[in-house]
């Protein structure tokens, strides 16, 4: 009986200082957490299709990738639609801006697709984007 009693004693006091030691784990061995994560968006349309990819970087700057292509080209302001096709980045609160386009009517090379990739500082956090035509 005795050893069983100091078995059991033994036993509790081994849980407990695991318990401690659990308890008393310092912060820095927590999972890191994630920073903000990519907002992409895709589509297509009448006028035009494509995909985005906006990645906020650690500088505090927004890396855009993707393409988009202009699906009814046309010449100058004629005919099929006159228009570029492109993507309008949605901030938020502050609203947005124009991105990356292309109007193969207006440029030499008459490219109906572009592709991009550049970094940009955004005024507000980046929280969609929305394929759209564009009047140039």
């Amino acid at each position: 009986m005795r050893r069983f009693v100091r078995t059991l004693a033994l036993t509790g006091a081994t849980a407990a200082a695991g318990t401690l030691t659990l308890l008393a784990a310092p912060t820095a061995q927590a999972a890191p957490s994630d920073g903000p994560a990519c907002v992409t968006a895709a589509g297509t349309k009448s006028f035009g299709r494509g995909e985005i990819s906006m990645c906020p970087q650690s500088d505090g700057t927004t890396r855009v990738t993707g393409w988009v292509e202009d699906l009814l080209p046309g010449k100058g302001w004629g005919t099929p639609d006159g228009r570029c096709a492109g993507w309008w980045i949605e901030m938020g609160a502050k609203g947005g801006m124009v991105g990356p386009l292309v109007c193969p009517h207006f440029t030499s090379s008459h490219e109906t697709t572009y592709k991009f990739d550049y970094t940009f500082k955004p005024a507000a956090p980046v929280t969609g984007a929305k394929l759209n035509a564009f009047t140039a």
